[in-house]
């Protein structure tokens, strides 16, 4: 066998792991950074030399013909790759679990345009070089008033990183400039955390409709806090008491007007309300 089939193979036992790896949710982490400007580059090197080296029966020229035409098809791509992979900028960043299990790789970049939007990817990992991407857990977000041209935070201040918390071996909590965000190393777990929000927030539309209609003693329970409907027929006054177990829930007692959605936000929120 000669040096350029060796070559050649050698060649096609790099390139063919990657073309699987990138139809799938996996991806080799050391490539984040650069994407496939590397293994496009080697790629390209090992191609020209063996085109304008090889040695074959008339016309002489046509490897050298092949491998031109080659090249003014492969470098715009590989300058477009590159370009993109510089446009969008993403920095990473891993987070190693307590349970010395798995780790979490962050891949996180801002862009500011008279507001800062915050976009974050996260991949599991055991070993630190292939990674699984977690489908459906990127998060985004804006924030207006206090983005970087204002002093406000960079991307990893923005997340929360150093503050996070490892509820269990297979989800972290961030405390991030927009609110709570769990992330779930187990896909499984995610869905089901999914439906259950669904499910409060299907629980939560319904308990406002009674409220409308002052159904008294109509309850909910939510993140450890007991909502009750009260209505007084005699002053036709509506109101929500808000009790929880010796001050678990992450409220305190209170009497509140009533329960209403914050789009903007995504939850809900209690209005007017007095501490008895």
């Amino acid at each position: 066998m000669t040096k350029t089939k060796w070559i050649l193979i050698v060649l096609g036992v790099m390139d063919l792991p990657l073309i699987v790896i990138h139809y799938t949710d996996y991806t080799l982490l050391v490539l984040k950074s650069t994407g496939y400007v590397i293994p496009m580059i080697i790629n390209l090197i090992v191609l020209t030399v063996i085109g304008f080296r090889a040695k074959l029966p008339i016309p002489s020229n046509l490897p050298k013909v092949w491998t031109i035409a080659g090249l003014f098809l492969f470098i715009p791509i590989l300058l477009f790759h590159g370009f993109m992979v510089l446009l969008m900028g993403y920095s990473h960043t891993k987070i190693d679990s307590p349970y010395d299990q798995q780790s979490l790789v962050i891949e996180y970049r801002h862009f500011t345009l008279g507001e800062t939007t915050y976009s974050y990817n996260f991949y599991k990992t055991t070993f630190g070089l292939l990674g699984k991407q977690l489908e459906d857990q990127s998060v985004s977000f804006i924030v207006r008033d206090r983005g970087l041209q204002s002093g406000g935070p960079d991307a990893e201040e923005a997340l929360g990183l150093g503050n996070e918390e490892w509820l269990t071996a297979n989800s972290v909590r961030f405390h991030t400039w927009d609110g709570l965000e769990d992330i779930y190393l187990d896909s499984s777990q995610a869905v089901f955390e999914a439906d259950e929000a669904q499910n409060i927030e299907e629980a939560i539309e319904q308990f406002m409709d009674k409220a409308e209609e002052n159904e008294s003693d109509q309850t909910i329970s939510v993140n450890g806090n007991t909502l009750t409907i009260r209505y007084d027929v005699a002053s036709d006054q509506e109101w929500i008491d808000v009790a929880n177990n010796n001050g678990a829930g992450p409220i305190p007692a209170q009497q509140c007007s009533r329960v209403v959605p914050n789009e903007e936000r995504g939850y809900y929120m209690l209005e007017e309300c007095a501490h008895q």
